[in-house]
This record gives structure tokens, C-alpha cells and sequence, in this order.
């Protein structure tokens, strides 16, 4: 099926952004990485207008929807490229479809569709999202663990939340959510308490419950959840010794 693919592209981190269109031929069970993929083959590669242009510069590794590198705006929506499927985004028998690509907005842009979205690791450092011991098992959270643990570090989450930002303290749903499975797997005693009310009061503290990050997460992660879980370990730490 032909389409147009509309991709936002930066020559580099100080460059104004503008958007090149592609004509593509690709089956419907085509995913965007593999259509991005097909694309950078062409030798050499024009645009819609039959102009020579620059490879486009995109991030992936698995194809497989384990590694969260290739995590972008698809036709307005925070997706995985190699888990979004042109049948997807068009209607059946849509005519003149037009897909469109952009950068994550809450990084910073490398070139094209490639972010630095190092700052989730940065926070991830800052809130101590580690365990100092060997992990205490608790048979009632091993569910919720394991939800939590799913996530990839992909940021389609931070993407959609109105309340995170690179300015702010926030360290938005993907700290949260390894900061409710370390807070779990604690021993008792230690900094257990000064850990949960640091992640509470720079995580769920500033949380204002819209659940759009839940939405638009890959991995269908239980966010609401999981922050009720860690407020509440929050609120039981200051009635007990």
C-alpha cells in the first residue's frame, strides 16, 4: 500500500526543525521500524519532492518491544516503532494515508528521531533506585514486582505527562514504578523509610492521578496502582517505628 510518510527532522541540537516527506509502498503488517529500515536502503534516498536528502537518523535494537530505544510520536501518540503496524493507522479503505513522525518532546534531540533520554537514568541515580542488600520476598507483591519490573525505560510515559519536565524535580511514572519494586524488596530497618519518603515526595508527591501514562505504556503497566501502593507504604512509615 503507498502512503506518505511525514517525518521532523533536526540536522542537529541547535538547528530549527522541519518536516520531509517520503513515498512509501510497504504491505499493512509492515512496522514502522521495518518501513524506517527499508527506507535507509535507498540508495540514494529522495523525498516526496525527488530531492536527494540526508539518511534518516532513528534509534533502535531489539525490533521486539524489549529495549524501548526506538520510542517516538506516531501520528500524535507516543509509540514503539517496531510494535506499530501501518494497519495501525489507517482505516480500511482509507485513501491519501499520511504517517507521521516526530521526536519524544520531553528530550533532548539528537538529530531527527534520535533522543537523549539520559536524564531517566540520571534520575533513577538521584532517587537510589537500587537495592543495598540481597531482596527481601514478599509473595503478596510478587505480582505488582513483576509489573513493575516490565518497564523499559522507553519515556512514551514522560511524554504524555503534563506534569513532567526536564526543569522540575518530577522523575515522572518510569522512576516511580522501580521505586515502588525497590521499596518493596527492602529489609525492614536501614534507610527503607528515608527511601520511600525521598521517591514519594519527588514521584507520587507530584503526581496528579490523570493516568495518560498508563494509557499510552507499552507494557500496559498498572501506574495508578503501583502509586497507590507506594503512597500508602508512605503513609504507614509515619505511624510505625
Amino acid at each position: 500500500m503507498e502512503f506518505r510518510l511525514k517525518i521532523k527532522r533536526y540536522d542537529s541540537l541547535q538547528s530549527q526543525s522541519y518536516f520531509q516527506d517520503f513515498i512509501v509502498d510497504e504491505p499493512l503488517d509492515a512496522t514502522i521500524t521495518s518501513v524506517l529500515t527499508r527506507l535507509n536502503e535507498r540508495r540514494p534516498l529522495m523525498d516526496a519532492e525527488g530531492t536527494m536528502v540526508k539518511f534518516i537518523d532513528w534509534e533502535c535494537s531489539c525490533k521486539q518491544k524489549m529495549c524501548g530505544a526506538c520510542a517516538m510520536i506516531i501520528n500524535g501518540i507516543p509509540r514503539l516503532a517496531c510494535s506499530t503496524f501501518l494497519e495501525d493507522l489507517c482505516k480500511e479503505g482509507q485513501q491519501n494515508v499520511v504517517v507521521q513522525l516526530e521526536p519524544l518532546s520531553k528530550f533532548p534531540v539528537i538529530r531527527d528521531l534520535r533522543v537523549d533520554r539520559s536524564q531517566m537514568f540520571e534520575d533513577m541515580k538521584k532517587m537510589k533506585i537500587w537495592l543495598n542488600s540481597d531482596a527481601v520476598v514478599n509473595n503478596k507483591e510478587l505480582e505488582h514486582q513483576y509489573e513493575s519490573a516490565t518497564c523499559i525505560m522507553c519515556g512514551c510515559c514522560l511524554e504524555v505527562c503534563t506534569n513532567y519536565s526536564l526543569n522540575n524535580s518530577f522523575v515522572g511514572a518510569s522512576v516511580m514504578n522501580g521505586a515502588y519494586r525497590v521499596a518493596t524488596q527492602q529489609r525492614q530497618g536501614s534507610n527503607r523509610k528515608q527511601f520511600i519518603r525521598e521517591n514519594v515526595k519527588n514521584g507520587q508527591g507530584h503526581c496528579s492521578k490523570s493516568l495518560s501514562c498508563e494509557k499510552v505504556c507499552p507494557m500496559n503497566i498498572p501506574v495508578g496502582a503501583l502509586t497507590s501502593k507506594m503512597n500508602r507504604l508512605y503513609i504507614k512509615g509515619l505511624f510505625t517505628k
